[in-house]
């Protein structure tokens, strides 16, 4: 048996099967899930103080309101679930827990200290008001300079100091190679923390059986089956009576892969209280409790000889993780990758970094679309072009000469993370050709025009770590990250296909490109294909989704199921035939001999024999029914990698900046859908935008959030965000299945970079260097007003 028809499906542009049914407003999103009668709802008291000693809570007036059911204190609540305990088995690392509610003290504003039941979302909002917080405002660190400073007060007292995760690393003969180089261009980045704003704020529905003690629990979450292992663990309720239903998620980019505490909370009030729970946030919630992340600070230097080779980078990283390590992914992550990240697509046999995860008095962070990513990038391509300027290097022409060449893969990088294969030239040269560099470089470098603009070009070339298995979270010390994912496909007894895939879609498009692997290898036509995900009762185990790992692994395990499932359907059909199975074909539908296309049968009859509904039998020693379920464990990591390019126009007059060209050159190996993966990029280019030029989460010196809102937390519209231009280049990976890489998470990595050197590119004949985020108007028509002054 053989594959017969090729890439019928895999690669082309087929619609998003999604749209429709959202577009018209038929989603089921976590508040549109009916609730069963009865159901309560819960509102958190939060602290009003960044820190504080909680003396005392009052719930009488609240109590006493009508329709009130209970109102709980943290140490009631703990009482019925364990410390929340993230990652530890790696060297350097403080072991940190999380309540699931303050009970002596609250860490940054928001922390829950109590909980009130009620019969609507409304009562219990009302009688959080009536509910009387007393406590002790203390003093409080809220940003890395105030929480590293000698003597400062330790958030977590058991640690110390605010260190709670250390990392350092050089290679063999660094010192020696850094002094030997002829230049040493360094300086510091830093990036503003930021929200990941997803449309819908998460929310969760407990349903409790108290018949068998099982429990139905419905959250907007991209990780269903670790929640339930973790709600297991927690809470010390038997995994088998626990099922996860992920619904339609509007949108997560990573900060629905984390575990809450309210998430906890709202299982544990379904088995106290016997009934179904409900919890959703308002915005200014969001903003205030769901993880921030990117609250960097790098001090890089870059050793290069007088041709602009690199031969040396020194990286000092520190990371504002807030009050709490997220759970269950920890305070590693960001750190770690923020180190790890950093020498991207370039030729480097030296290096060294040290990195910290350092704790204050804020909302906790952690993994937000592209991790750290966009950051490291954005502090080496700033430096790259500032190394370009001094030596007097075209900035393309000094990349060309670092980037890894086509020849070179596969390339074990300066950290030991493989590089398989990649287009990291290829993609560079394609995307200046696009963007017309040449003639750019010439309006950059021309004055102000009569409507007072600076115009610059920027260049980011990129990698971008996907799909990573089992080994490299081991590696990391993350315990609770299985690394692997699964499906499960089965051929109903009328020829139509189910398959289970292990993720959690938030709008990525699995439903449609899940269908087009299982289609094109199982050999079935993709309108009989349906594909399902989220509910922990159905799909096999598996990681879920994040860290753009579901082409890679769940489109790898449904490949493989799939082949499988392929064998057994040619077996059954060529015995139906009366022919050997290795002249047969699958495709489209139809089990046909080879080179007599019309001496077939269709799936539809293979499955009548599998599923014994017809008078012809199956092969001797063939099990009946046409299911086959795989689990993928992928290799270490796949590399994707792209080059950006924008050009800008920076305002004289008023410092605002319009991005009027985009390129993206992008390779993530196997292409299953084009569309999707633009997509892709173009969302993830957009939050970039966002990042670079008005995104920031503030606090005042005492804690408290002062963009709250959408108002004052400002996103970029559809008027700000360019159009762009995407080609891709294939070069599939040689050690994954399928041969594909992950997609999701480069548009921002790219972007990020891109137009912040864009910005500088504009800039730099005034003298100005951009080194942080985000780039507002006011901030560059300050620079630009001093830079006039000196």
């Amino acid at each position: 048996m053989r594959e017969g028809s090729g890439e019928r499906y895999i690669g082309r542009r087929v619609p998003r099967r999604e749209d429709d049914r959202l577009l018209r407003g038929l989603g089921h999103f976590l508040d549109d899930v009916a609730e069963p009668p009865g159901t309560c709802h819960l509102a958190f008291v939060r602290s009003p103080h960044a820190h504080a000693r909680i003396q005392g809570i009052d719930a009488t007036a609240a109590a006493a309101l009508p329709g009130v059911v209970a109102v709980l204190v943290g140490a009631e609540v703990n009482a019925l679930a364990k410390p929340m305990c993230p990652d530890y088995d790696q060297p350097g690392y403080k072991v940190t827990e999380r309540t699931v509610m303050a009970v002596e003290l609250a860490r940054f504003v928001g922390d829950a200290v109590a909980v009130v039941v009620a019969e609507s979302a409304y009562i219990a909002e009302d009688a959080v008001e009536l509910v009387e917080l007393h406590c002790e405002p203390l003093s409080a660190v809220i940003d890395l300079d105030a929480a590293l400073a000698p003597g400062a007060l330790p958030v977590h007292e058991h640690a110390g100091d605010n260190v709670l995760y250390n990392a350092s690393f050089a290679t063999e003969g660094f010192e020696e190679a850094f002094a030997a180089a002829d230049h040493v261009f360094g300086d510091d980045f830093v990036s503003s923390r930021i929200a990941a704003v997803s449309i819908e704020p998460r929310g969760c529905l407990a349903e409790y059986d108290p018949g068998d003690d099982t429990l139905v629990f419905r959250s907007s979450t991209q990780i269903p089956h670790v929640l339930r292992t973790c709600l297991s663990e927690l809470l010390t309720w038997p995994e088998n009576r626990i099922r996860v239903i992920t619904p339609d998620v509007g949108g997560g980019f990573g900060m629905k892969a984390h575990i809450y505490p309210e998430e906890i909370v709202v299982a544990a009030l379904a088995r106290k209280f016997r009934c179904a729970v409900k919890w959703v946030q308002d915005r200014r919630e969001d903003l205030l409790t769901s993880t921030h992340a990117r609250d960097y600070r790098y001090r890089i230097d870059i050793a290069v000889d007088n041709e602009g080779i690199l031969k040396a980078i020194r990286a000092r990283v520190h990371v504002n993780i807030g009050a709490y390590p997220a759970f269950p992914f920890g305070c590693s992550v960001e750190a770690g990758g923020a180190a790890i990240y950093l020498p991207g697509p370039y030729r480097l046999k030296h290096y060294a970094y040290e990195t910290s995860a350092v704790t204050t008095h804020v909302c906790p962070s952690g993994v937000y679309r592209g991790v750290a990513q966009p950051v490291a990038f954005f502090a080496t391509e700033g430096l790259m072009d500032r190394i370009a300027r001094a030596l007097g290097i075209d900035p393309a022409e000094l990349r060309l000469r670092n980037l890894i060449a086509a020849h070179e893969f596969p390339y074990v990088n300066v950290v030991g993370i493989n590089y398989d294969a990649g287009s990291y030239v290829e993609s560079l040269r394609r995307a200046l050709d696009l963007i017309d560099y040449d003639g750019w470089r010439q309006v950059s470098r021309a004055p102000p025009g009569a409507h007072g603009k600076y115009r610059g070009i920027g260049i980011a070339c990129i990698t971008e770590h996907t799909g990573q298995g089992a080994s490299r979270y081991r590696a990391r010390g993350l315990l609770r990250v299985p690394g692997f994912d699964s499906a499960m496909i089965k051929v109903e007894p009328t020829g139509q296909v189910l398959a289970y895939v292990s993720h959690a879609t938030q709008g990525q498009g699995h439903l449609t490109s899940f269908a087009q692997v299982v289609a094109q290898h199982l050999g079935v036509k993709i309108e009989n294909v349906m594909i399902a995900e989220g509910d922990t009762a159905l799909a096999p185990y598996g990681s879920g989704t994040f860290a753009s790992r579901a082409a890679v692994t769940g489109g790898g395990a449904a490949l493989i199921a799939a082949g499988r499932l392929r064998e057994k359907i040619a077996r059954i059909g060529a015995n139906m035939l009366e022919v050997s199975p290795e002249d047969v074909d699958v495709d489209e539908g139809y089990v046909q001999v080879r080179g007599v296309p019309d001496l077939r049968v269709s799936v539809e009859d293979v499955a009548a024999v599998a599923y014994s509904l017809d008078s012809r039998t199956l092969p001797d020693g063939e099990s009946y029914g046409l299911e086959a379920i795989d689990y993928y464990d992928p290799p270490s990591v796949s590399v994707t990698n792209a080059c950006h390019i924008a050009c800008v126009a920076v305002d004289a007059a008023t410092g605002l900046i319009e991005v009027e060209r985009y390129v993206v050159v992008h390779d993530c190996g196997r292409l299953i859908n084009p569309t999707i993966v633009d997509g892709q990029i173009q969302g993830a280019v957009a939050q970039g935008l966002g990042q670079v030029l008005m995104e920031a989460i503030r606090y005042d010196d005492q804690g408290q959030l002062l963009t709250g809102n959408l108002m004052d937390y400002v996103l970029p519209t559809a008027r700000d965000v360019p159009d762009m231009v995407i080609e891709y280049i294939e070069t599939p990976s040689t050690e994954t299945a399928g041969g594909f890489k992950g997609a999701g998470e480069g548009g921002v990595i790219g972007s990020v970079p891109a137009i912040a050197n864009a910005v500088g590119d504009a800039l730099a004949p005034l003298g100005i260097t951009i080194t942080r985020m985000p780039l507002t108007a006011g901030y560059v028509l300050s620079l630009i007003e001093a830079a006039e002054q000196r």
